[in-house]
């Protein structure tokens, strides 16, 4: 059984014991209420992390997620983020919706730094209150909890002058019954609606519970946050599993986000402290090389410039990797630091993923659970230049891990399908038998997922009477500058960094093609300054950018691979492919 093969110590490290168990709270009350409980559905638990990427060893180290999920469901082979950077993606995740869908009216470039990229989003206006979760609970009376990172700055009230409803506050909208919410690594202190003297509506000031050594939870993780949010969901699935209501686990833990900090435990580890930033051939990289930069478009400041000026210097990449000053030893030496610390942080999320898998086995609600294991971006360590962040419309920063475990899906099986985390809310709420509402961009691959339909849940049944296996012959991209983020040579983002695009896989060939617009959002990116187009199979690294030579070659591949790009930026809803 999976309780047999956990391994012993890490666990002691990780689950709590019985008198802890025996002291938290009942769930709190709850305005809206919850509808009826559904009695075919399963469970369903969603678990993330961020800046864990999938190709430069992001995944290498999770040996218990592979063994006690990967092996045991589907590899999604070519998952990809749609956005890469935090606040985005969150967003898209939870509502189902494109990032053109949910963008508020911040303009780019913009003149300082979105941290995140959060003003960039419509929080209020345009994802609270389309929120997955709530639709979860509302119509099938699932139970839910969210435990870990919801958004930058939390799921309160942001009060941003970018939102269009800017009183919003999604800890009141009916989302999430139970409630710990925080960012970080140590001496966090979370949004927590079971703390002492938290009452509806849930008052900040006193939904606060601090997780350092002495503080209320210690002895839940030693005061590491990831062990801390595994141990408060393994002991939140113990009190509402088999108790009449589905339930819905999201799980979101901040490893290995910098400044990757592990738990003391694993501060020294022969594995980690001998690795490097993989060395691939677009480590340290950036083709032709740019020696003048600009501070601002060279086309004019925003919102709008003058007529662009496109592919200038000859170049094979955007301004930012271009300019970006190559390796010293210095350099070099901070990169693989901070490999080795992401892979010694990601032991603890492996050994909350474990710690989970155990409790629904324990609970005896393993067989009628899906589990969902992702990341919300890939990550750059010297790739492309960049020495850490996200950001950029390449593999290492889009590709992430994406596993599906549950009943009716191959055991060490593998699926194809271009898709990206705006597919996952539609393909939640499939598991629940829920319909995708017409306001969600994103498509339900349930069907895609179920090879065996002999014992799957009464809600997945009548999900795949309704919708069939998608095909797709493209995944789409896009994303916003978050303004200057530091300075030419070491930018980490700048002006020339907003792009739509798409991967692209069909009889030609497969190819990563991209559309750069300083001022995208308000051209509709009708003035690119420069494009950039990689052969994924010939150039897996992408390292050269034939948009040039296929003009000239190959016309009606630019043709097809730019009108599929807009044909994604502009679909909203059922529309979208």
């Amino acid at each position: 059984s999976f309780c047999t093969l956990l391994n012993t110590e890490a666990m002691n490290k990780l689950l709590l014991s019985a008198a802890l168990v025996a002291n938290t709270a009942a769930i709190a009350p709850w305005e809206p209420p919850a509808g009826p409980p559904c009695t075919d559905c399963p469970n369903i638990v969603l678990m993330f992390t961020d800046d864990q990427d999938m190709i430069i060893g992001g995944w290498d180290r999770m040996d218990k997620t592979k063994k006690y999920i990967q092996e045991q469901g589907a590899l999604a082979t070519e998952w990809r983020i749609h956005t890469p950077v935090c606040a985005p993606s969150r967003s898209e995740l939870q509502s189902g919706r494109y990032y053109h869908t949910i963008n508020s009216h911040q303009i780019t470039p913009p003149d300082h730094m979105s941290s995140g990229g959060v003003h960039h989003v419509d929080l209020g206006g345009k994802v609270f209150p389309y929120h997955f979760a709530t639709t979860l609970r509302s119509q099938k009376g699932y139970v839910t909890g969210l435990f870990g990172k919801c958004m930058n700055g939390g799921c309160q009230q942001h009060d941003d002058e970018f939102d269009s409803n800017r009183t919003a506050n999604l800890h009141q909208m009916g989302a999430f019954d139970r409630w710990f919410e925080g960012i970080g690594y140590e001496n966090t202190t979370f949004f927590d609606n079971m703390a002492e003297g938290c009452e509806w509506p849930w008052n900040s000031t006193k939904c606060q519970t601090p997780t350092f050594p002495g503080g209320v939870w210690s002895g839940k993780g030693d005061g590491y946050d990831t062990s801390t949010i595994g141990n408060m969901t393994v002991n939140w699935i113990r009190e509402v599993a088999n108790k009449g209501r589905p339930f819905f686990a999201y799980v979101a833990i901040h490893a290995p986000h910098s400044p990757s900090t592990p738990a003391h435990w694993y501060k020294t580890d022969e594995f980690c402290d001998g690795i490097q930033s993989p060395r691939t051939p677009n480590w340290n990289y950036s083709g032709v090389h740019r020696s003048t930069c600009t501070k601002l478009p060279p086309s004019g400041p925003p919102p709008l410039g003058d007529e662009p000026v496109w592919w200038w210097d000859g170049a094979d990449f955007h301004e930012l990797i271009s300019c970006f000053e190559y390796y010293d030893d210095k350099m070099a030496a901070n990169v693989d630091n901070l490999a080795r610390n992401r892979c010694k942080t990601l032991y603890s999320v492996d050994d909350a993923y474990s710690g989970i898998i155990n409790v629904l086995e324990e609970t005896n609600v393993l067989n009628n659970t899906y589990i969902l294991v992702t990341s919300d971006h890939g990550y750059n360590l010297g790739q492309h230049m960049l020495p850490s962040n996200k950001f950029l419309i390449y593999e290492h920063s889009l590709r992430i891990p994406m596993i599906f475990m549950g009943p009716g899906i191959a055991k060490n099986s593998t699926i194809d399908l271009l898709a990206t985390q705006v597919d996952l809310a539609p393909t939640i709420l499939g598991f629940a038998g829920i319909d995708t509402p017409t306001y969600m961009d994103g498509k339900s691959i349930v069907a895609n997922l179920i090879t065996d339909a002999t014992s799957i849940p009464g809600s997945v049944e009548s999900h795949l009477k309704k919708y069939a296996a998608i095909a797709r012959s493209s995944s789409f991209v896009e994303y916003y500058t978050q303004g200057p983020m530091g300075s030419h040579p070491t930018a980490l983002d700048d002006w020339s960094n907003t792009y739509i695009g798409v991967t692209y896989r069909g009889d030609q060939g497969m190819f990563k093609f991209g559309i750069f617009d300083p001022y995208g959002p308000q051209t509709n990116f009708t003035k690119p300054y420069m494009y950039e187009m990689f052969d994924l199979i010939a150039d897996p690294y992408e390292l050269h950018n034939i948009y040039n030579a296929t003009v000239a070659s190959n016309p009606a591949l630019v043709k097809m691979l730019t009108e599929t790009t807009y044909q994604w930026y502009h679909c909203q809803g059922p529309a979208c492919h």
